[in-house]
Protein backbone atom coordinates (compact mmCIF):
# COMPACT_ATOMS: atom_id res chain seq x y z
CA UNK A 1 0.00 0.00 0.00
CA UNK A 2 1.41 3.74 -0.98
CA UNK A 3 2.18 6.07 1.70
CA UNK A 4 0.01 8.55 0.78
CA UNK A 5 -3.17 5.76 0.71
CA UNK A 6 -1.85 4.12 3.92
CA UNK A 7 -2.02 7.58 5.61
CA UNK A 8 -5.39 8.38 4.46
CA UNK A 9 -6.59 5.33 5.59
CA UNK A 10 -5.38 5.96 9.10
CA UNK A 11 -6.70 9.44 9.16
CA UNK A 12 -10.25 8.13 7.70
CA UNK A 13 -10.52 5.19 10.08
CA UNK A 14 -9.93 7.56 12.85
CA UNK A 15 -12.46 10.47 11.81
CA UNK A 16 -15.28 7.38 11.29
CA UNK A 17 -14.21 6.37 14.78
CA UNK A 18 -14.30 9.84 16.52
CA UNK A 19 -17.53 11.10 14.15
CA UNK A 20 -20.01 9.60 16.30
CA UNK A 21 -18.50 10.40 19.93
CA UNK A 22 -18.76 13.86 18.25
CA UNK A 23 -22.21 13.84 17.36
CA UNK A 24 -23.05 12.61 20.46
CA UNK A 25 -21.38 15.30 22.39
CA UNK A 26 -22.68 17.73 20.33
CA UNK A 27 -26.48 16.55 20.66
CA UNK A 28 -25.79 16.60 24.70
CA UNK A 29 -23.71 19.90 25.02
CA UNK A 30 -26.67 21.74 22.72
CA UNK A 31 -29.42 20.02 24.91
CA UNK A 32 -27.57 21.44 28.03
CA UNK A 33 -27.15 24.76 26.90
CA UNK A 34 -30.51 25.25 25.58
CA UNK A 35 -32.09 23.64 28.69
CA UNK A 36 -29.70 25.75 31.18
CA UNK A 37 -31.13 28.80 29.22
CA UNK A 38 -34.83 27.69 29.67
CA UNK A 39 -33.80 27.33 33.56
CA UNK A 40 -32.28 30.70 33.19
CA UNK A 41 -35.32 32.40 32.25
CA UNK A 42 -37.63 30.74 35.05
CA UNK A 43 -34.58 31.51 37.42
CA UNK A 44 -34.75 35.23 36.04
CA UNK A 45 -38.63 35.29 36.05
CA UNK A 46 -38.88 34.29 39.85
CA UNK A 47 -36.50 36.65 40.54
CA UNK A 48 -38.78 39.55 38.82
CA UNK A 49 -41.95 37.61 40.64
CA UNK A 50 -39.93 38.11 44.28
CA UNK A 51 -39.05 42.00 43.49
CA UNK A 52 -43.05 42.71 43.32
CA UNK A 53 -44.41 40.59 46.01
CA UNK A 54 -42.07 42.70 48.16
CA UNK A 55 -42.71 45.79 46.64
CA UNK A 56 -46.32 45.78 46.03
CA UNK A 57 -47.92 42.54 47.80
CA UNK A 58 -49.23 40.96 44.90
CA UNK A 59 -48.49 38.79 41.88
CA UNK A 60 -47.18 40.86 38.30
CA UNK A 61 -48.55 39.78 35.01
CA UNK A 62 -46.40 36.61 33.67
CA UNK A 63 -46.84 34.67 30.52
CA UNK A 64 -44.87 31.97 32.55
CA UNK A 65 -47.16 31.73 35.78
CA UNK A 66 -48.81 28.50 36.11
CA UNK A 67 -50.51 28.10 39.04
CA UNK A 68 -50.18 29.66 42.89
CA UNK A 69 -51.10 27.21 45.28
CA UNK A 70 -51.56 27.89 49.43
CA UNK A 71 -48.82 25.49 51.42
CA UNK A 72 -47.80 25.31 55.11
CA UNK A 73 -44.89 26.76 56.63
CA UNK A 74 -43.15 24.03 56.72
CA UNK A 75 -44.13 22.84 52.78
CA UNK A 76 -40.31 21.62 51.43
CA UNK A 77 -39.75 21.47 47.52
CA UNK A 78 -38.47 17.96 46.88
CA UNK A 79 -37.11 19.01 43.27
CA UNK A 80 -37.62 22.26 41.50
CA UNK A 81 -37.21 21.86 37.80
CA UNK A 82 -39.11 19.16 36.45
CA UNK A 83 -40.75 18.49 32.80
CA UNK A 84 -43.95 17.14 32.13
CA UNK A 85 -46.66 17.28 29.33
CA UNK A 86 -50.34 19.31 29.23
CA UNK A 87 -52.79 19.04 27.16
CA UNK A 88 -53.11 22.07 25.01
CA UNK A 89 -56.48 22.47 23.40
CA UNK A 90 -55.07 24.73 20.54
CA UNK A 91 -53.09 22.13 19.37
CA UNK A 92 -55.12 19.23 20.51
CA UNK A 93 -51.95 17.59 21.72
CA UNK A 94 -50.15 16.75 25.09
CA UNK A 95 -47.40 19.58 25.20
CA UNK A 96 -44.09 19.25 27.08
CA UNK A 97 -43.17 22.19 29.86
CA UNK A 98 -40.50 22.70 31.40
CA UNK A 99 -42.10 23.65 35.18
CA UNK A 100 -40.18 24.95 38.18
CA UNK A 101 -41.65 24.91 41.69
CA UNK A 102 -40.75 27.98 44.34
CA UNK A 103 -42.26 29.18 47.47
CA UNK A 104 -42.70 32.44 48.62
CA UNK A 105 -45.80 34.51 50.30
CA UNK A 106 -48.56 36.69 49.70
CA UNK A 107 -50.05 38.96 52.34
CA UNK A 108 -47.98 36.88 54.89
CA UNK A 109 -49.46 33.99 53.77
CA UNK A 110 -46.88 30.66 52.26
CA UNK A 111 -47.84 29.93 48.99
CA UNK A 112 -45.94 27.25 46.20
CA UNK A 113 -45.94 29.25 42.56
CA UNK A 114 -45.25 27.01 39.54
CA UNK A 115 -44.00 28.03 36.34
CA UNK A 116 -43.87 26.95 33.09
CA UNK A 117 -42.21 27.01 29.96
CA UNK A 118 -42.82 25.37 26.85
CA UNK A 119 -40.26 22.77 25.41
CA UNK A 120 -41.81 22.28 21.92
CA UNK A 121 -40.09 24.73 20.05
CA UNK A 122 -36.98 24.07 22.28
CA UNK A 123 -37.13 20.74 21.07
CA UNK A 124 -37.12 21.39 17.54
CA UNK A 125 -34.06 24.15 17.86
CA UNK A 126 -32.24 21.42 19.70
CA UNK A 127 -32.79 19.30 16.57
CA UNK A 128 -32.12 22.02 14.52
CA UNK A 129 -29.08 23.05 15.64
CA UNK A 130 -27.93 19.45 15.61
CA UNK A 131 -28.47 18.52 12.03
CA UNK A 132 -26.62 21.71 10.64
CA UNK A 133 -23.42 21.43 13.50
CA UNK A 134 -23.60 17.97 11.98
CA UNK A 135 -23.67 18.55 8.56
CA UNK A 136 -20.60 21.09 9.24
CA UNK A 137 -18.41 18.75 11.12
CA UNK A 138 -19.45 15.87 8.27
CA UNK A 139 -18.67 18.60 5.76
CA UNK A 140 -15.35 19.56 7.95
CA UNK A 141 -14.43 16.15 7.68
CA UNK A 142 -14.66 15.46 4.12
CA UNK A 143 -13.24 18.66 3.62
CA UNK A 144 -10.12 17.48 5.65
CA UNK A 145 -9.71 14.49 4.56
CA UNK A 146 -9.59 15.18 0.69
CA UNK A 147 -7.19 18.54 1.36
CA UNK A 148 -5.03 15.85 3.39
CA UNK A 149 -4.85 13.88 0.65
CA UNK A 150 -3.94 16.76 -1.80
CA UNK A 151 -1.26 18.26 0.63
CA UNK A 152 0.45 15.15 0.71
CA UNK A 153 0.46 14.57 -3.00
CA UNK A 154 1.66 18.12 -3.60
CA UNK A 155 4.35 17.48 -0.43
CA UNK A 156 5.39 13.58 -1.60
CA UNK A 157 5.70 14.29 -5.59
CA UNK A 158 9.08 15.08 -5.70
CA UNK A 159 10.23 12.02 -3.67
CA UNK A 160 8.10 9.87 -5.36
CA UNK A 161 9.46 11.52 -8.88
CA UNK A 162 12.93 10.71 -6.98
CA UNK A 163 11.71 7.21 -6.42
CA UNK A 164 10.95 6.75 -10.21
CA UNK A 165 13.86 8.11 -11.06
CA UNK A 166 16.29 5.82 -8.60
CA UNK A 167 14.01 3.00 -9.76
CA UNK A 168 15.13 3.39 -13.27
CA UNK A 169 18.72 4.66 -12.81
CA UNK A 170 21.38 2.36 -14.12
CA UNK A 171 24.60 2.39 -12.78
CA UNK A 172 26.20 2.26 -16.16
CA UNK A 173 24.90 4.96 -17.51
CA UNK A 174 27.41 8.41 -18.16
CA UNK A 175 25.11 11.19 -16.53
CA UNK A 176 24.58 11.67 -12.92
CA UNK A 177 21.25 11.60 -11.95
CA UNK A 178 19.11 14.51 -11.50
CA UNK A 179 16.95 14.66 -8.62
CA UNK A 180 13.86 16.70 -7.48
CA UNK A 181 14.84 19.67 -5.14
CA UNK A 182 12.24 20.05 -2.87
CA UNK A 183 11.40 22.64 -0.64
CA UNK A 184 11.52 20.20 2.22
CA UNK A 185 14.84 20.19 4.68
CA UNK A 186 14.15 16.21 5.49
CA UNK A 187 14.01 15.76 1.36
CA UNK A 188 17.00 17.69 0.83
CA UNK A 189 19.23 15.86 3.47
CA UNK A 190 17.93 12.38 1.82
CA UNK A 191 18.58 13.54 -1.90
CA UNK A 192 21.91 14.62 -0.78
CA UNK A 193 22.63 11.39 0.82
CA UNK A 194 20.97 9.52 -1.94
CA UNK A 195 23.38 11.35 -4.19
CA UNK A 196 26.70 10.63 -2.48
CA UNK A 197 25.73 6.95 -1.89
CA UNK A 198 25.27 6.76 -6.05
CA UNK A 199 29.09 8.39 -6.56
CA UNK A 200 30.38 6.14 -4.23
CA UNK A 201 28.04 2.86 -5.79
CA UNK A 202 29.25 3.86 -9.79
CA UNK A 203 32.84 4.53 -8.07
CA UNK A 204 32.98 1.04 -6.94
CA UNK A 205 31.28 -0.29 -9.85
CA UNK A 206 33.66 1.06 -12.00
CA UNK A 207 36.51 -0.70 -10.07
CA UNK A 208 35.28 -3.73 -9.97
CA UNK A 209 34.44 -3.54 -13.48
CA UNK A 210 38.14 -2.60 -14.29
CA UNK A 211 39.00 -5.22 -11.82
CA UNK A 212 37.24 -8.09 -13.23
CA UNK A 213 38.32 -6.71 -16.52
CA UNK A 214 41.88 -6.64 -15.83
CA UNK A 215 41.49 -10.29 -13.80
CA UNK A 216 40.27 -11.99 -16.81
CA UNK A 217 42.93 -10.48 -19.37
CA UNK A 218 46.08 -10.91 -16.83
CA UNK A 219 45.39 -14.80 -15.63
CA UNK A 220 45.04 -15.83 -19.45
CA UNK A 221 48.54 -15.26 -19.97
CA UNK A 222 50.17 -16.81 -17.53
CA UNK A 223 47.96 -19.86 -17.89
CA UNK A 224 48.69 -20.27 -21.61
CA UNK A 225 51.91 -19.90 -20.85
CA UNK A 226 51.63 -22.70 -18.20
CA UNK A 227 49.72 -24.97 -20.99
CA UNK A 228 52.10 -24.49 -23.63
CA UNK A 229 55.10 -25.74 -20.84
CA UNK A 230 52.78 -28.39 -19.96
CA UNK A 231 52.30 -29.40 -23.38
CA UNK A 232 56.48 -29.27 -24.34
CA UNK A 233 56.47 -31.76 -21.07
CA UNK A 234 53.63 -33.93 -22.55
CA UNK A 235 55.75 -34.45 -25.43
CA UNK A 236 58.77 -35.43 -23.76
CA UNK A 237 60.41 -38.95 -24.06
CA UNK A 238 61.91 -39.03 -20.69
CA UNK A 239 58.54 -39.07 -18.64
CA UNK A 240 57.71 -42.46 -16.78
CA UNK A 241 54.07 -43.22 -16.88
CA UNK A 242 53.44 -41.91 -13.05
CA UNK A 243 54.98 -38.03 -14.21
CA UNK A 244 52.53 -38.58 -17.53
CA UNK A 245 49.83 -38.95 -15.35
CA UNK A 246 50.59 -35.98 -12.83
CA UNK A 247 51.61 -33.57 -16.16
CA UNK A 248 48.26 -34.43 -17.81
CA UNK A 249 46.17 -33.52 -14.47
CA UNK A 250 48.48 -30.24 -14.11
CA UNK A 251 47.42 -29.55 -17.86
CA UNK A 252 43.55 -30.32 -16.96
CA UNK A 253 43.19 -28.43 -14.57
CA UNK A 254 44.81 -25.54 -16.59
CA UNK A 255 42.37 -25.57 -18.76
CA UNK A 256 39.53 -25.73 -15.75
CA UNK A 257 41.24 -22.65 -14.06
CA UNK A 258 41.14 -21.02 -17.84
CA UNK A 259 37.25 -21.61 -18.22
CA UNK A 260 35.95 -20.44 -14.49
CA UNK A 261 37.95 -17.24 -14.97
CA UNK A 262 35.98 -16.95 -18.51
CA UNK A 263 32.78 -18.08 -16.85
CA UNK A 264 32.94 -16.00 -14.10
CA UNK A 265 33.73 -13.01 -16.08
CA UNK A 266 30.77 -13.65 -18.76
CA UNK A 267 28.54 -13.88 -15.21
CA UNK A 268 29.65 -10.55 -13.99
CA UNK A 269 29.33 -8.62 -17.03
CA UNK A 270 26.36 -10.19 -17.49
CA UNK A 271 25.19 -8.63 -13.81
CA UNK A 272 27.05 -5.60 -14.78
CA UNK A 273 24.22 -5.65 -17.79
CA UNK A 274 26.63 -5.25 -20.26
CA UNK A 275 24.44 -7.17 -22.91
CA UNK A 276 22.32 -4.39 -24.07
CA UNK A 277 21.92 -5.60 -27.76
CA UNK A 278 18.15 -6.54 -28.38
CA UNK A 279 17.86 -8.90 -31.98
CA UNK A 280 15.33 -10.55 -33.20
CA UNK A 281 16.61 -13.78 -32.91
CA UNK A 282 15.22 -17.46 -34.50
CA UNK A 283 15.43 -19.80 -31.39
CA UNK A 284 14.85 -23.14 -33.96
CA UNK A 285 18.00 -22.25 -36.18
CA UNK A 286 19.75 -21.66 -33.02
CA UNK A 287 19.19 -25.40 -31.77
CA UNK A 288 19.81 -26.77 -34.81
CA UNK A 289 23.23 -24.96 -35.38
CA UNK A 290 24.15 -25.99 -31.84
CA UNK A 291 22.76 -29.27 -32.77
CA UNK A 292 25.27 -29.45 -35.47
CA UNK A 293 28.34 -28.36 -33.52
CA UNK A 294 27.70 -31.07 -31.15
CA UNK A 295 26.78 -34.03 -33.85
CA UNK A 296 30.18 -35.74 -32.87
CA UNK A 297 29.90 -36.10 -29.33
CA UNK A 298 25.86 -36.94 -29.85
CA UNK A 299 27.08 -40.08 -32.50
CA UNK A 300 30.03 -40.88 -29.99
CA UNK A 301 27.64 -41.22 -26.86
CA UNK A 302 24.69 -42.83 -29.14
CA UNK A 303 22.32 -41.00 -28.26
CA UNK A 304 18.35 -41.00 -29.79
CA UNK A 305 17.48 -37.43 -30.05
CA UNK A 306 14.03 -36.89 -31.07
CA UNK A 307 13.11 -32.86 -31.67
CA UNK A 308 9.78 -31.03 -31.89
CA UNK A 309 10.78 -27.38 -32.67
CA UNK A 310 8.46 -24.85 -34.06
CA UNK A 311 9.37 -21.27 -35.10
CA UNK A 312 9.88 -18.91 -32.69
CA UNK A 313 11.41 -15.28 -32.50
CA UNK A 314 12.61 -13.30 -29.23
CA UNK A 315 13.97 -9.85 -29.01
CA UNK A 316 17.29 -10.52 -26.95
CA UNK A 317 21.47 -10.53 -27.12
CA UNK A 318 22.26 -13.24 -29.84
CA UNK A 319 25.38 -13.85 -27.79
CA UNK A 320 23.52 -15.06 -24.73
CA UNK A 321 21.07 -16.69 -26.34
CA UNK A 322 23.75 -19.33 -27.94
CA UNK A 323 25.36 -19.61 -24.49
CA UNK A 324 21.95 -20.30 -22.68
CA UNK A 325 20.75 -22.81 -24.95
CA UNK A 326 23.98 -24.16 -25.63
CA UNK A 327 24.14 -24.97 -21.59
CA UNK A 328 21.10 -26.72 -21.42
CA UNK A 329 22.00 -28.58 -24.74
CA UNK A 330 25.23 -29.66 -23.44
CA UNK A 331 23.89 -30.34 -20.04
CA UNK A 332 21.69 -33.03 -21.73
CA UNK A 333 24.45 -34.25 -23.30
CA UNK A 334 27.19 -34.30 -21.01
CA UNK A 335 25.03 -35.73 -18.20
CA UNK A 336 23.47 -38.40 -20.44
CA UNK A 337 24.19 -41.99 -19.90
CA UNK A 338 25.49 -44.25 -22.68
CA UNK A 339 22.69 -45.12 -25.79
CA UNK A 340 20.50 -42.80 -23.77
CA UNK A 341 17.96 -40.35 -25.06
CA UNK A 342 17.54 -36.47 -25.51
CA UNK A 343 14.13 -34.86 -26.24
CA UNK A 344 13.26 -31.52 -27.22
CA UNK A 345 9.98 -29.00 -27.80
CA UNK A 346 10.15 -25.67 -28.66
CA UNK A 347 6.97 -23.69 -28.94
CA UNK A 348 5.90 -19.73 -28.10
CA UNK A 349 5.21 -20.86 -24.85
CA UNK A 350 8.71 -22.65 -23.63
CA UNK A 351 11.90 -24.73 -24.37
CA UNK A 352 11.89 -27.89 -23.43
CA UNK A 353 14.77 -30.58 -23.02
CA UNK A 354 14.29 -34.27 -21.53
CA UNK A 355 17.16 -36.39 -20.60
CA UNK A 356 18.33 -40.04 -19.55
CA UNK A 357 20.94 -39.75 -16.82
CA UNK A 358 22.07 -40.10 -13.28
CA UNK A 359 20.23 -38.77 -10.29
CA UNK A 360 21.39 -35.69 -9.30
CA UNK A 361 23.41 -35.63 -6.22
CA UNK A 362 22.46 -32.15 -5.29
CA UNK A 363 19.18 -30.27 -4.28
CA UNK A 364 17.47 -29.06 -6.99
CA UNK A 365 16.91 -25.66 -5.34
CA UNK A 366 20.41 -25.72 -5.34
CA UNK A 367 21.20 -26.69 -8.78
CA UNK A 368 20.94 -23.07 -9.99
CA UNK A 369 23.83 -22.00 -7.33
CA UNK A 370 27.56 -21.46 -8.10
CA UNK A 371 29.84 -24.81 -8.36
CA UNK A 372 26.59 -26.52 -7.92
CA UNK A 373 27.51 -29.51 -9.94
CA UNK A 374 24.37 -32.65 -11.05
CA UNK A 375 27.15 -34.99 -11.08
CA UNK A 376 30.59 -36.08 -9.84
CA UNK A 377 31.43 -35.36 -13.88
CA UNK A 378 35.40 -34.01 -13.49
CA UNK A 379 34.69 -31.60 -16.93
CA UNK A 380 32.08 -29.87 -15.01
CA UNK A 381 32.24 -26.99 -13.44
CA UNK A 382 28.78 -26.13 -12.38
CA UNK A 383 28.78 -22.42 -13.31
CA UNK A 384 26.40 -23.73 -16.87
CA UNK A 385 23.17 -23.23 -14.80
CA UNK A 386 24.11 -20.45 -12.56
CA UNK A 387 25.25 -18.54 -16.01
CA UNK A 388 21.56 -19.57 -17.54
CA UNK A 389 19.98 -18.29 -14.39
CA UNK A 390 21.61 -15.13 -14.81
CA UNK A 391 20.63 -14.54 -18.13
CA UNK A 392 16.95 -15.96 -17.50
CA UNK A 393 16.73 -12.71 -15.15
CA UNK A 394 17.67 -10.68 -17.87
CA UNK A 395 14.91 -11.39 -20.32
CA UNK A 396 12.68 -11.97 -17.96
CA UNK A 397 12.41 -15.75 -18.58
CA UNK A 398 11.74 -18.68 -16.12
CA UNK A 399 13.89 -21.79 -15.66
CA UNK A 400 13.00 -24.68 -13.72
CA UNK A 401 14.17 -28.06 -13.33
CA UNK A 402 12.56 -31.67 -12.72
CA UNK A 403 12.98 -35.42 -12.52
CA UNK A 404 11.67 -38.65 -12.40
CA UNK A 405 13.59 -41.56 -11.71
CA UNK A 406 16.28 -41.35 -14.46
CA UNK A 407 14.19 -38.61 -16.32
CA UNK A 408 15.80 -35.08 -16.45
CA UNK A 409 13.86 -31.58 -17.46
CA UNK A 410 15.09 -28.34 -17.73
CA UNK A 411 11.83 -26.05 -19.11
CA UNK A 412 12.35 -23.13 -20.31
CA UNK A 413 9.76 -20.62 -20.10
CA UNK A 414 9.80 -17.69 -22.25
CA UNK A 415 6.68 -15.79 -20.20
CA UNK A 416 7.64 -15.79 -16.29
Amino acid sequence: MKLVRKTNTYYLVFLIMLFPIMIAVDYFLIQYLVNNEVQETLLHERERIDYHLAKDGALPASNYLFETTLVSEDFEIDRAFKDTLLFEAYADKMVPYRMYEFTSSIDSRPVKITLKHVLLEINELIWLLFLSTSFIILLLFVGLYFINWKIYNWAWNPFFENLSKLIEYDVTQKEPIQLETPRITEFEELNEVITILIDQVKKDFQNLKEFNENISHEIQTPLAVIRNKVVLLLESKNLDQKELERIQAVYQETNKLSKIGKSLTLISRIENQEFKRLDPVDLRVSIENILSNMEEIINFKHLEVSMELHPVTVECDHILVDILFTNLIKNAVQHNKEGGSIKMILNKEKFEITNTGEASEIATEKLFSRFQKGSSAKESLGLGLAINQKICEIYGFRLDYGRTGEMHTFSLFFKN
